[in-house]
């Protein structure tokens, strides 16, 4: 029964963190893309997709360290003092996420206007575009 409780929770919270970036994106539909380019800077890319849509992308790389921790152990037999030290952690993980806003040409406004985006994936769903 508690497994099964802890599960559930961690289900939950799994679906709760991923929608932070979905959701932020999600609130630039119906505006222009520049909004977008005003809060993030420019796109990293834009990808034709014809019928007068557009895809803009943005790159996030991030970069995270586990920090080295080293222990030592001490042992003492027949007036011997030996000391051993193991260093653990200090692996680099390195993301890159794409953040990608699907537009569609509005001739009256002479700009793209958000009518979508793609789904990032859930390691580039924590956090922010920025």
């Amino acid at each position: 029964m508690l497994l099964h409780a802890a599960k559930l929770a961690l289900t939950m919270c799994i679906a709760l963190v991923t929608g932070c970036a979905a959701d932020t994106m999600r609130g630039y539909v119906g505006q222009d893309i520049r909004n977008v380019e005003l809060a993030y800077g420019p796109p990293a890319n834009q990808i034709d997709l014809g019928n007068g849509t557009r895809a803009f992308q943005w790159s996030k790389v991030s970069v995270d360290t586990m920090p080295l921790t080293a222990v030592s152990t001490t042992d003492k037999k027949k007036g011997r003092k030996t000391t051993e030290t193991q260093f653990i952690g200090g692996d680099t993980t390195v993301t890159q996420c794409l953040y990608t806003f699907i537009t569609t040409w509005n001739p009256e406004a002479k700009s793209w206007i958000v009518t979508g985006i793609r789904q990032p994936s859930l390691e580039c769903s924590i956090g922010d575009l920025s």
